[in-house]
């Protein structure tokens, strides 16, 4: 089982393969109508456009912030608004708008954004991995925790609908929005990410709700217990941040064997993004089959 399919993994440049990813991945949960984003993607000449970017990529490319190389919040957020003004082409858009209350920040709007017919909308974005750690599927979102554990998807997700998607609903929200001229008719979630379980049951782990069914997954696996991983006609490749969005595209130098993997992953102290690889014959690339964090044996008992 792939961790997504690759048929937008084809482009030669790894920010036109990420935006191919933004527009055709999965989001992590099912949305209300109301509050879906899908009409974001309900753009006509998707492929044509990408690939006219993928022989120009620094017209995306020089569009990135610094932090975009290195914050994967930031990067995605980028990805996002060269999104929208490349493809959506809003008459009016502001970003990380910041709403405050007797001198202190009480929220932040993502994005405001007049769309050519008129219409105003806010829309908050989030890419999100989190690993189930808990022991079955009866804990629902709160057993999903990040990486470095700091993180919770439930607490995520109620932060999400309760504050960050209701500001404009807020005094000192809509009066930032009005002074805009910005006041949302309606408000849009997309949220994008990967899912990761314990690597026994990472294809067939229940769907917790309300899980998108069809959300991107993979594995998650103790370090000690590398050898579970194959071997056979598989390379693996390290993903570091910002290269956790599309599936990868990589050359035989650029990958390492099993064997190599365990000898690198001997002394792990944090978790790390794996791609497990196998061989495109025809383009001579190793493909992404699947995905997941090797994790210190003692990360399920980290505070």
């Amino acid at each position: 089982m792939s961790t997504l399919p690759d048929s937008f993994a084809d482009y030669r440049h790894e920010i036109v393969r990420d935006l191919a990813w933004l527009i055709h991945s999965p989001g992590l949960v099912n949305l209300p109508e109301s509050l879906r984003a899908d009409w974001l993607f309900d753009y006509p000449h998707l492929h044509d456009q990408l690939t006219y970017f993928d022989q120009h990529p620094n017209r995306l490319i020089c569009k990135l912030r610094q932090q975009a190389s290195y914050r994967l919040g930031y990067y995605f957020e980028d990805l996002v608004r060269i999104y929208l003004k490349n493809f959506i082409q809003p008459s009016e858009l502001k970003s990380n708008i910041q709403v405050c209350k007797d001198k202190t920040t009480v929220g932040e709007y993502d994005f405001l954004i007049r769309l050519q017919s008129g219409e105003k909308i806010h829309l908050e974005t989030a890419v999100k991995f989190y690993l189930f750690s808990g022991t079955d599927s009866s804990e629902g979102l709160a057993g999903f925790i990040g990486p470095n554990r700091t993180d919770c998807l439930e607490r995520k997700w109620n932060r999400l609908m309760d504050h960050q998607l209701r500001l404009s609903q807020t005094s000192a929200g809509s009066d930032q929005a009005e002074a805009l001229d910005l006041m949302p008719d309606r408000r849009s979630l997309l949220l994008k990410g990967y899912l990761f379980y314990p690597y026994a049951h990472w294809q067939d782990f229940p769907v917790i709700e309300p899980l998108n069914p069809d959300h991107a997954r993979g594995w998650w696996l103790k370090v000690s217990q590398c050898d579970l991983l194959s071997s056979d006609k598989v390379r693996y490749r390290v993903l570091m941040k910002p290269q956790w969005l599309a599936t990868a595209r990589v050359k035989y130098h650029d990958s390492m064997s099993h064997a190599e993997l365990v000898n690198v992953m001997s002394d792990l102290s944090t978790p790390l993004l794996i791609a497990e690889l196998t061989k495109d014959t025809q383009s001579n690339v190793w493909r992404e089959r699947s995905r997941g964090f090797l994790v210190p044996d003692n990360w399920q008992l980290a505070p």
